[in-house]
């Protein structure tokens, strides 16, 4: 296997030294103009076709937000400004669940590339 451009293994760096939070940000972009979860699944498995290494960032990301202690309303605020989804009841406990489900959907699209 051959080394890593240089250009490529710069930006990787970079990449994994951005804030979780941010990087969580940019990826609940991808539901802004979606219609469905499922639409947003999708493109994340033709992404994955050519490479993982952005969902195992965001992946890392989000579960790295999730696992800390989160700020009271920074859930729906994450929900509701930054993926723009609506849920039937905005609330911290249920973008939590949103957000969960987003890191389970990652996690699904990994293991099928994985484990095709």
């Amino acid at each position: 296997m051959e080394p890593l451009p240089e250009s490529f293994r710069r930006r990787l760096a970079e990449t994994e030294q951005q804030d979780p939070l941010h990087q969580v940000r940019e990826l609940l972009s991808e539901f802004a103009d979606a219609e469905s979860f499922e639409e947003v699944e999708a493109r994340f498995r033709q992404l994955a076709t050519v490479t993982t290494l952005g969902i195992v960032t965001d992946l890392r990301a989000l579960e790295t937000v999730l696992s800390g202690p989160i700020e009271p309303g920074l859930p729906t605020r994450l929900v509701a400004w930054d993926a723009n989804w609506v849920l039937d009841e905005a609330n911290d406990e249920n973008s939590l669940e949103f957000l969960r489900k987003v890191a389970d959907m990652l996690r699904a699209v990994l293991a099928s590339v994985e484990n095709p």
